[in-house]
């Protein structure tokens, strides 16, 4: 008796520590005999995680050993051309049954209140646009103050509030489900009457001012299952993109305030640490590089980048104090550079107002097509009281001798003859042609743009100037 009960416990005890800790049972009418691929969002990337077959009913079992982190997945179908739905994984099990013809409309759960109140809302809002969308374009075709108008403008308020009224009622019975998070989480922040100043005035920036300030209010930066969705990378995005001045101390100061609330939790803070370096060590927009810098002085070089090992470390600091001497706003670096004979000429011995410092090489064929543009610009260049300074990146000096004498560039021309610059680690050029103009203090002013760009960069920083005096 006593072994029997013996190989009954041993019996009870193996099943109970090899279930999955999840386990989601799949039929898909239309995929049968085929495979599914399995994956999450993770901000605006989406990864596979698994690949699995399905059967002759097109059954499929995702399970795994593992507890997955909540968000929001993805079952792809290959098959399909990558066709996919989506599930919201906040619960160690359940099962679904849908339909390749619309995934949607044919979609049942059982067991997954997160996934049936996801579902019913999406079923709930395509029935609404169905409403919506004959009326629209019924609109486009009516004058715009008409009486039809009218009524189809009331018609299309009371089908939105319709879908504000059921996404609510989520929220308000559903407080437990991450999707409700999610729906409150979508929500624009509601603005509250401007207040009236003493002089009976209102602010006409105060809708401005009070989104930005409470921008984020409806998403808790704390829960990290946003990060398996594109849901807080966008909201980050249009936070910066539409509240915050393209300057990169503005940014920078955003990008804190960012973080800061990302602070609450240690993932979060991860993602949107490591995204924005990497949207501004990317960025083409000019000078924001001064963002990548901030970035890696406050994150990285403090030690608060704990993900970062001793290799990332050093080629992220590195990348960043190569970048730090030519940010806009700082002075340039004086170079001390030959002409063709062999004469000095220092790039502060050029007097005109600004100076073009053109880094370019014989060889480059980007360099092959922008010279002739300079060429035509010149003249337009000189008219602006600015002087090029043309830098020979390289060491074939029979090659470049040869380019000057054949192409009689007008502007100065000179190179690292006498091999005692370390011109390429003093400007960072790591590419050509690179282009930097320095105003008459020889503050950097602009870097890293196009030919065409340099007389429009001429003519704004005059006109900034005239408007400053």
């Amino acid at each position: 008796m006593k072994n029997i009960l013996l190989l009954f416990f041993l019996s009870f005890s193996f099943n109970l520590f090899s279930q999955n800790a999840h386990e989601y049972h799949v039929k898909i009418k239309g995929m049968e005999d085929t495979v599914i691929y399995f994956g999450h969002h993770y901000g605006d990337k989406q990864y596979v995680i698994d690949t699995i077959p399905t059967n002759a009913k097109g059954e499929a079992v995702i399970a795994g050993s593992d507890t997955l982190k909540g968000g929001i997945y993805l079952v792809v179908m290959p098959k399909l051309k990558n066709k996919y739905f989506e599930l919201i994984i906040n619960e160690p099990t359940f099962s679904l049954e849908t339909d390749t013809t619309d995934f949607t409309v044919y979609m049942k759960f059982k067991g997954s209140p997160e996934n049936t109140a996801f579902y019913d809302d999406l079923n709930f809002i395509n029935t609404k646009r169905k409403e919506a969308d004959p009326l629209k374009e019924k609109l486009k075709t009516l004058e715009a103050e008409s009486e039809e108008a009218k009524k189809l403008k009331d018609e299309l308020i009371a089908i939105n509030k319709s879908v504000e009224d059921e996404r609510k009622s989520i929220q308000t019975k559903h407080p437990e489900l991450f999707y409700a998070k999610f729906l409150k989480a979508l929500e624009d922040v509601k603005i509250p009457e401007a207040p009236v100043n003493a002089d009976g005035t209102k602010d006409s920036l105060f809708a401005y001012k009070y989104v930005r300030a409470h921008f984020f209010d409806n998403i808790d930066f704390g829960d990290d299952r946003f990060l398996r969705s594109s849901l807080l990378q966008a909201k980050i995005k249009k936070y910066l993109d539409s509240y915050v001045p393209r300057i990169p101390d503005s940014i920078s100061v955003a990008v804190d305030y960012i973080i800061n609330k990302a602070n609450a939790n240690t993932e979060v803070f991860k993602f949107a640490v490591v995204t924005l370096l990497n949207d501004y060590a990317n960025s083409k927009i000019m000078g924001m590089d001064a963002v990548y810098v901030h970035m890696v002085d406050t994150y990285y070089k403090t030690g608060k980048a704990y993900w970062a090992d001793a290799t990332a470390l050093y080629k992220i600091t590195s990348q960043a104090d190569k970048i730090r001497p030519t940010l806009i706003g700082k002075i340039a670096p004086n170079i001390l550079l030959q002409d063709s004979s062999g004469h000095d000429i220092p790039l502060y011995s050029v007097k005109k107002k600004y100076t073009v410092i053109l880094f370019w090489d014989v060889d480059c064929s980007h360099c092959k097509k922008e010279m002739p543009k300079l060429e035509l610009a010149y003249p337009q260049i000189k008219e602006r009281n600015a002087e090029v300074y043309a830098v020979y990146s390289q060491e074939e000096w029979d090659k470049w001798k040869k380019q000057l004498k054949e192409k009689n560039y007008p502007w100065i021309n000179v190179g690292n003859v006498s091999m005692k610059s370390n011109f390429q680690s003093q400007y960072y050029v790591d590419q050509t042609p690179m282009i930097f103009i320095v105003n008459d203090k020889k503050e950097i002013i602009a870097k890293k743009i196009a030919v065409e760009q340099i007389v429009e960069v001429l003519d704004n920083y005059n006109a900034i100037e005239k408007q400053q005096k």
